[in-house]
């Protein structure tokens, strides 16, 4: 029995790189877990009543959910980044890197999309039909901001997870092909969002994928995603109460 089991340890384990594995088994139980517990449906059975007496209580389980997120897919990740691969935080990307193009291409595809998102919204209601996802929070534009700031870091987090954690942490093993192993996740995390959107998020994650590697930071496509999301939420709101 043990020879079997050496011989399968062998057969198995012998060339697995420590860094990669631990990032793809963290990887897989991290977004369990943000899937089970940072989800507004989960704040709104064991949380909600604590916060009921606060101002805009139909806001809570989406804040609870954006700042939890930063959790798991943020400082969980980091923290194994860290201390479980002992690679510097910088080469997961924690840096401006190529500042020059990560700007130039920053502002390029927020104007590039400004119209595109327009577009979108006026054609397929499923899109006024999906955001602001708080609804309650486009009548008063101070709640609108401060919403957008919780979701700014939303954004930050889901770009440090995939294009960050996951795209830097698998390069070394599976090279370029890694942009297109943290595309999977990351698309099927998309699936309740309206079809062109989930459809686009595969494109969109293999070209900020390429973008991650070229600058060696992620923070440009975190800048790029939480500007589109907010530009939709504005387009939305400014469409429906015109």
């Amino acid at each position: 029995m043990n020879l079997h089991l050496q011989r399968l340890r062998e057969k198995y384990l012998h060339d697995w790189e420590r860094p990669a594995t631990l990032i793809l088994l963290a990887a897989a139980l991290l977004l369990m877990l943000h899937r089970h517990y940072n989800r507004t449906r989960f704040f709104r059975i064991h949380f909600a009543t604590f916060f009921e007496n606060l101002p805009l209580p139909e806001s809570h389980p989406y804040y609870y959910w954006f700042l939890t997120t930063g959790i798991t897919l943020c400082c969980l990740p980091a923290l194994i980044a860290k201390y479980g691969t002992k690679i510097h935080l910088r080469d997961y990307g924690f840096r401006l890197g190529n500042q020059k193009l990560g700007w130039s291409v920053t502002a390029a595809a927020w104007i590039v999309m400004i119209p595109i998102v327009i577009c979108a919204v006026l054609v397929y209601p499923p899109f006024s039909e999906k955001y602001p996802l708080c609804k309650a929070v486009d009548a008063n534009w101070q709640a609108f901001l401060l919403y957008q700031l919780a979701y700014g870091i939303y954004m930050f987090s889901w770009e440090f997870f995939f294009r960050g954690f996951m795209l830097f942490g698998l390069e070394r093993q599976f090279g370029k092909y890694t942009i297109l192993i943290q595309t999977i996740p990351f698309a099927v995390m998309h699936y309740s969002k309206p079809m062109p959107e989930a459809i686009g998020s595969i494109v969109a994650s293999v070209l900020l994928g390429v973008l991650a590697l070229e600058t060696r930071s992620f923070l440009y496509g975190a800048a790029i995603h939480w500007l589109v999301a907010m530009t939709m939420d504005v387009v939305v709101t400014v469409l429906r109460f015109a």
